[in-house]
């Protein structure tokens, strides 16, 4: 992982391995799409547009319909948001 003009700059594996208790992104994510790829945490409501929190490799931390709620659990999680392309 290499910082670059203050990005981070690596693979995702690197990325997950580097920021797993560390790091966090928000990112829009469909009800009917997080019940498929996640069949084992609590079935949502389908056909809802939301926001998700997700850990450095993936992981779901928490979904909502406020995005700005998820970084005030990613602080309380002490966990940096960053932006991932």
């Amino acid at each position: 992982m290499v910082k670059k003009n203050k990005v981070l700059v690596g693979t995702p594996v690197e990325f997950a391995s580097f920021g797993k208790s560390a790091l966090a992104y928000v990112r829009r994510v469909q009800s009917d799409d997080m019940n498929e790829r996640f069949p084992n945490a609590p079935a949502l409501p389908e056909g809802l547009d939301l926001w998700g929190l997700f850990g450095a490799d993936g992981e779901p931390l928490a979904v909502s319909d406020e995005r700005s709620s998820l970084f005030s659990d990613a602080e309380r999680r002490d966990l940096l948001t960053v932006h991932r392309h």
